[in-house]
């Protein structure tokens, strides 16, 4: 069921993209900085540098390339399990913070980790994830508005002070 919805959602996303040449040439692989909300207590988020990977299918699919987290999943079905949410963040003490953002995260928890550690101001509630959890910046203020001229996704470094904001905080 799972292939299924994913492979529909893909077919669903792709015939609103705009792909403007060949649909078979490859978006460009970029490197950007994001957030990571380790599983582990004992390690705080941080930012790092995670290199895009081409994805044909999942709920990101329509993107034609996503941070590759498969490294930090560690397991084929921590990433096949990968979700993902958007958020906005608006009115920021610190304006290149304002955006579009994307959640990652995967909900395998046969393999992982629990993880309860995300800032509960984002979405007004706790939040749980099978390990860690990633935050990336993506451009426009809404979907529809994120792909680039060659109608793959546009990823944005976040902000080097972002994890200075009170959003961003932990209450744990």
């Amino acid at each position: 069921m799972a292939a299924f919805l994913n492979e529909t959602l893909g077919f669903l996303a792709s015939l609103f993209s705009d792909r403007a040449d060949d649909p078979s040439t490859p978006p460009p692989l970029v490197t950007i900085r994001g957030i990571r909300f380790p599983s582990d207590p004992a390690i705080e988020p941080h930012l790092l540098n995670v290199t895009t990977t081409t994805v044909e299918t999942g709920p990101d699919a329509c993107w034609g390339h996503v941070p590759d987290l498969r490294p930090y999943w560690k397991t084929e079905q921590g990433w096949q399990w990968r979700d993902i949410e958007t958020f906005h963040l608006e009115n920021q003490p610190i304006a290149s913070c304002n955006g579009l953002y994307i959640l990652f995260y995967s909900f395998d928890l046969d393999n992982l980790p629990k993880n309860e550690r995300f800032p509960e101001a984002i979405y007004g509630r706790t939040r749980c994830f099978a390990g860690d959890a990633f935050v990336f910046k993506i451009q426009g203020n809404a979907i529809g508005e994120e792909l680039d001229q060659d109608g793959w996704a546009a990823w944005q470094d976040v902000a080097e002070d972002i994890l200075s904001l009170n959003v961003m905080r932990l209450s744990n």
